[in-house]
């Protein structure tokens, strides 16, 4: 055995053994309250940011000791603090934020407060002035308020709002339209798929590259097939010179086109038609959509293609790295996890932090292994990702390698550390 090898096994004994016990009721409440404590502390200062990222906490948490102190966030200066607490209060759900919720509504003049409450006036109950003020947001003139209003609809996680988003997929603005293509995806609207069809020969190529993706995540095979044989004919016209005066294709759009194309036959339909244009791209590995179908070849299986995937993790372009392991964390297949733990040995923080990040989906012995050992990362924040991803796997020993950070100098650093706490002993 490898002496690393060794070392990690030891690290894994010696952290498991020493929270063997488990963690019992006392010692919950009081990480409990002190984590409690720190995000309540970290409204009371000047740095915007932290603040922010504090209230993000007392959202996921869920917890009723936090509306007080939301309350009063509700009237700050800042506006992204007010949005930030109303979707806070919303989630949590308490009712007696309704009157400030309502005033916020009524009197607050920037429409990011207003939206935020509206939002969250629904999730308590009253409707009816949340809708009027909806409703009236996406018929404005305003490509952006639209826009910014689904995207806060979005966090009511509501199919009321579904008729909605249907209805502003003929919104004149790309921006508006594409918005709620990602909202029908969010909420698993399969009823939204057959107007999605028309998408697919919208004047702008980002909505129809995502309505293929939102079709053939939310659609039977029969709809996929119909929505690439659509999506077949575009091509054909493209190539034809068709559809030059509706969509601006430029080669590079071309290929990311006909990649999608190809990849959604090959994964989702088991279509080999276009695999040969996958592996012809595939051998450009200087160019970014060479590299996306090889990883498009490794999801379908090819041996060769996974071999090359773990080259890219030896690429000098960061930027390069960072996509890589965001798209193979994505997959959920059995040979991604070898590549995310090589990816937690990475030379950037974010790169580290994405891999354990992603780690999490995979319930594997030496998955488990490299997350405990990540719990003792010099870098807090790979240690809070550690221990996120572990309580995902049934491990909740996290706390107590978190616990120390409550305390360190680096507000940031308590703040998250403060919200992972609260969130592994959530359940």
């Amino acid at each position: 055995m490898h002496i690393k090898q060794v070392l990690l096994s030891l690290i894994v004994v010696v952290v498991i053994a020493g929270c063997a016990s488990g963690i019992s009721k006392k010692e919950k409440g009081m990480l409990q309250t002190e984590a409690i404590n720190v995000l309540n502390d970290a409204l009371l200062l000047d740095d915007y940011f932290v603040r922010s990222k504090a209230i993000d906490a007392m959202r996921d948490a869920e917890d009723r000791a936090f509306v007080p102190a939301l309350l009063e966030a509700l009237y700050d200066y800042d506006d992204i603090v007010v949005m930030k607490s109303a979707r806070a209060l919303g989630a949590i759900g308490d009712t007696t934020a309704i009157p400030d919720l309502e005033f916020t509504l009524a009197f607050d003049d920037n429409f990011t407060a207003q939206k935020a409450s509206a939002v969250a006036l629904y999730r308590l109950g009253k409707t009816d002035e949340a809708l009027d003020f909806i409703n009236t947001a996406l018929n404005e003139q305003s490509s952006y308020n639209k826009s910014i209003m689904i995207n806060e609809l979005t966090f009511a996680w509501s199919d009321d709002f579904i008729p909605l988003y249907i209805k502003m997929l003929d919104d004149p603005s790309e921006r508006v339209r594409d918005d709620a293509i990602n909202a029908l995806s969010l909420l698993d609207a399969k009823e939204a798929v057959p107007l999605l069809m028309k998408t697919l020969t919208d004047s702008s190529l980002l909505i129809r590259a995502d309505a293929i993706a939102t079709i053939s995540e939310l659609g039977d095979t029969s709809q996929t097939r119909e929505a690439m044989d659509i999506t077949q004919q575009e091509l054909d016209m493209v190539e034809n010179g068709e559809l030059d005066s509706i969509v601006n294709f430029d080669e590079y759009k071309h290929d990311a086109y006909k990649i999608l194309l190809a990849s959604t036959l090959l994964i989702q339909l088991g279509d080999t038609t276009h695999i040969s244009y996958l592996y012809e791209i595939s051998l450009d590995l200087m160019n970014p959509t060479g590299i996306l179908a090889t990883i498009i070849l490794a999801n379908w299986g090819d041996k060769n293609a996974i071999e090359q995937v773990n080259g890219f993790l030896n690429m000098d372009d960061v930027n390069m790295r960072k996509s890589v392991v965001q798209i193979i964390g994505d997959l959920d297949k059995d040979w991604a996890w070898q590549f995310l733990i090589k990816a937690t040995e990475d030379t950037d923080i974010e790169v580290r932090e994405t891999a354990t990040r992603f780690l999490r989906f995979y319930d594997e012995k030496e998955v488990k292994e490299t997350l405990t050992a990540l719990l003792n990362d010099p870098d807090p924040n790979i240690q809070i990702e550690a221990a996120l991803s572990l309580n995902e796997l049934g491990d909740k020993n996290g706390v107590y390698v978190l616990k120390p950070l409550l305390e360190n100098e680096d507000w940031y650093v308590k703040v998250q550390a403060a919200g992972a706490i609260l969130m592994i002993l959530k359940d």
